[in-house]
């Protein structure tokens, strides 16, 4: 498997996270109570998974890789993922301060902000750093490096990851079957596909 592909993959996954935290944020600003467990877990799940897991294997194995060239010619696009690596985990912070405080504002602030930032780092990184991996490294390369995505905290996938993915499937359950929980964003980008 590609490069390309793994984190093509991860992607997915958190796509999937961000749209469950925005039913949750419709659903707030609609006066609903929500369920603090569900919430928690959307959090954990950003925290280990797209930050932890995926954001981590990205700064340690994928970004250094991309920089391996003797100029560093991609130093500046590596910062910039980097940097809104830092931004999302703020975001992620702010959440789950949010929810201990029980700031509904707060809460739907970072809930909208992290989901609408984390899809335009997901779009930038699939059009800008994967089609550079693709571009850059060589088949022996990208086999490298993929290994090494696919081995990267292996005890951890194998032991913590498959709960984490059964907990996002039964959010995904509980959460996709209202029928007004899109947010706006999701409504908008549901019309903007109709159209």
């Amino acid at each position: 498997m590609k490069v390309a592909q793994l984190l093509r993959e991860e992607h997915r996954q958190i796509l999937r996270a961000l749209e469950i935290l925005e039913r949750m944020a419709y659903r707030k600003s609609h006066g609903e109570a929500l369920n603090e467990r569900d919430v928690a877990d959307i959090i954990e799940f950003l925290r280990a998974y797209a930050d932890a897991y995926h954001q981590g294997k990205e700064e340690a194995i994928l970004f250094p890789a991309l920089l391996m060239d003797a100029d560093q010619k991609h130093f500046d696009k590596v910062c910039c993922m980097i940097f809104e690596h830092n931004q999302e985990r703020s975001l992620a912070d702010g959440l789950k301060e949010a929810v201990q405080t029980h700031s509904t504002k707060e809460f739907l602030f970072c809930a909208n902000r992290l989901a609408e930032q984390t899809r335009a780092h997901i779009s930038t990184e699939e059009r800008v750093m994967l089609g550079l991996a693709d571009s850059v490294f060589s088949p022996g390369e990208d086999q490298r490096v993929a290994g090494d995505l696919l081995t990267f905290e292996r005890v951890w996938q194998e032991s913590v990851l498959p709960h984490l993915l059964m907990r996002l499937d039964e959010l995904e359950l509980e959460y996709n079957q209202h029928p007004l929980a899109l947010s706006e964003s999701s409504q908008r980008r549901v019309h903007s596909r109709a159209s």
